[in-house]
């Protein structure tokens, strides 16, 4: 009996986190811009600029997020690696991979720069089946 409320104890508890990771991305567990966005408006506001709109002051030299998202070469490797590894002054947050990818959605609604590469990968068309005869 005891080994029975285990099992379901530990399914319960397995359930409950994928259930956590869903919710932490957006729909058919894609990365959310608008969780990026809110987690931007959160934890990095108070250095980085959000959005064009905002009338806020931030200490000299640290780029706004358009400049972040827009910057000549910039990858999602090279942001996930600052987020991962974040170099002074900016703090150590400790992101989720799931945060880093919602951060990663928000920045690629700023990309303005035709030129500059997308940070996910365009979907992947489904291939062409034979159709039934």
């Amino acid at each position: 009996m005891l080994k029975i409320s285990a099992v379901v104890g530990a399914g319960a508890v397995l359930t409950i986190i994928a259930a956590l990771r869903v919710a932490a991305a957006g729909p058919d567990g894609e990365p959310s811009s608008e969780k990026g966005y809110a987690l931007a408006q959160k934890l990095c506001q108070g250095c980085h600029v959000i959005e064009s709109s905002a009338e806020t002051s931030t200490p000299v030299g640290v780029p706004t997020f358009r400049g972040i998202a827009n910057r000549s070469g910039q990858t999602r490797e090279r942001i996930t690696n600052v987020l991962i590894q974040p170099h002074t002054p900016m703090p150590d947050i400790r992101l989720t991979k799931d945060e880093i990818e919602n951060i990663l959605a928000y920045l690629e609604t700023l990309r303005t720069d035709p030129q500059i590469p997308p940070l996910f990968s365009p979907a992947r068309a489904k291939p062409d089946y034979p159709r039934p005869s």
